[in-house]
């Protein structure tokens, strides 16, 4: 954004694409602004692969297992990582902008966690390619609006539409995860968080 937004702008004032040298003044600013984006992006790009190669050499030490690594306010961090299937056995009571810290600030004025909650079974859906599938024929639908090959339009669309009532037609659309194996999951997440709280709570030594 940062490089092609002065780009408009030269576009404005007459410039065409595939210049091999300009020599209208009024075009330098524009062009000196879009260079220095194109050198920002560069860097941001290099960061982009630092950061991979750091995470991957220093996976071990790196390596998240609270969910909550960050010390965060709201509830993507409440979970484990990586997160269970259903990311929260008990649906949270939500009564402000910042719910998981508002949990985290009332475990450490009572030192101790909420109570432990009913567990019951939950319902997930199934895996399904249709979404995968879907979008191959709408690709394939696009490429020959482009370039108006009708007959592999219609192909497209044919099958795109019968992916959808293949979908619609499954005989079995969930599957339960019992009552004891969510528990367990749970009580992992909730041994990792008061451990986490056991250690934001250990008193601090004073410098020498």
């Amino acid at each position: 954004m940062s490089c092609s937004v002065p780009l408009y702008a030269t576009g404005l004032l007459g410039m065409t694409r595939r210049l091999q040298h300009y020599d209208v003044a009024l075009w330098y600013p524009w062009l000196l602004v879009a260079s220095l984006g194109i050198v920002i992006m560069a860097c941001a790009a290099a960061c982009q692969v630092m950061q991979i190669v750091i995470s991957i050499r220093h996976r071990d030490e790196l390596r998240d297992e609270t969910g909550d690594p960050w010390n965060g306010r709201s509830l993507e961090w409440a979970t484990l990582s990586p997160p269970p299937a259903f990311n929260f056995a008990v649906l949270p009571k939500v009564h402000g902008g910042e719910p998981y810290w508002e949990m985290k600030r009332r475990a450490i004025e009572t030192q101790q966690s909420s109570a432990e909650p009913d567990y019951e079974p939950i319902a997930m859906p199934r895996n399904s390619p249709t979404g995968f599938i879907t979008a191959f024929f709408a690709t394939i639908t696009g490429f020959a609006l482009i370039w108006q090959i009708w007959w592999l339009v219609g192909v497209g669309l044919f099958f795109a539409y019968a992916t959808f009532v293949w979908f619609a037609w499954r005989d079995v659309e969930e599957y339960v995860i019992p009552a004891h194996e969510v528990a367990r999951i749970d009580r992992e997440r909730r041994r990792v968080h008061d451990e986490r709280l056991r250690q934001d709570l250990r008193p601090r030594e004073e410098p020498a």
